[in-house]
């Protein structure tokens, strides 16, 4: 292989750390970030819990006080009822009576009802709560792995990129922005290895992308030092060591 490949191919080892520990990271803020999500979507649910359950509680207070109210009416309707003088005074009591008893067991059935609510909502709210927590214990876990990685990984990132920039100082200008620009698109593999199908025919594959490549382009890096890159995927070829 030729000194400019050779320069390539070093340049190449060293990006593909660099990615690698980059995805590394990546993966691991999307972890945190995703798991934030689901901490910040588990305290909206508790909070909307809450507000259910608030709700519940102010109707069930506000039937609870007519409660009252109707039962000290009637009451006093049962007092009236032993101190009428008339039969149309008492009969007319009596129906007021039977009304608000019937209205008081109608009340009662949803007072019954709400009662029911307010625990079923204090059980689902003693649920969410327990949910935020593991969420957010998750989510410190987490932060805490993230946090590691980077200190973990910091020096060997500086120390490879200091190495990237050491190895791009043989390259010129043009070299080097092609396979900057490559190896955003490919993720640092920037360089194929060029493939014979057949040893005793002349066809070649470009290992990137599997594409078959004309003989030209294979016989000429084997003459000469030259960024040839690949028609199909536009990675740089090259040829193994002896080929």
């Amino acid at each position: 292989m030729r000194a400019m490949l050779e320069s390539l191919m070093a340049l190449q080892q060293i990006e593909l750390q660099i990615v690698d520990i980059r995805r590394q990271l990546a993966a691991k803020q999307d972890s945190v970030a995703r798991q934030a999500h689901k901490v910040r979507a588990a305290e909206q649910a508790l909070l909307a819990q809450r507000e259910e359950l608030q709700r519940a509680q102010i109707e069930m207070d506000e039937v609870d006080l007519d409660l009252k109210a109707r039962n000290a009416h009637i009451s006093k309707l049962r007092d009236n009822l032993n101190a009428v003088r008339t039969n149309k005074e008492y009969a007319a009591v009596l129906s007021q009576l039977n009304n608000e008893k019937a209205d008081l067991s109608r009340l009662e059935s949803r007072a019954y009802e709400l009662m029911a609510a307010v625990e079923a909502r204090k059980k689902s709210l003693t649920e969410h709560q327990e949910t935020l927590e593991q969420e957010a214990k998750r989510l410190a876990i987490l932060e805490s792995q993230l946090a590691e990685a980077q200190g973990s990984l910091a020096d060997r990132l500086t120390s490879l990129e200091r190495q990237r920039e050491q190895a791009s100082r043989n390259l010129d200008p043009k070299t080097l922005e092609l396979f900057n620009r490559i190896s955003e698109r490919y993720d640092g593999e920037v360089m194929a290895r060029v493939i014979q199908v057949h040893p005793r025919r002349q066809e070649y594959l470009c290992e990137g992308c599997n594409m078959s490549l004309a003989a030209e382009r294979a016989n000429s890096l084997m003459t000469r030092d030259e960024v040839i890159t690949c028609d199909n995927c536009g990675r740089i070829l090259h040829l193994e060591k002896g080929s």
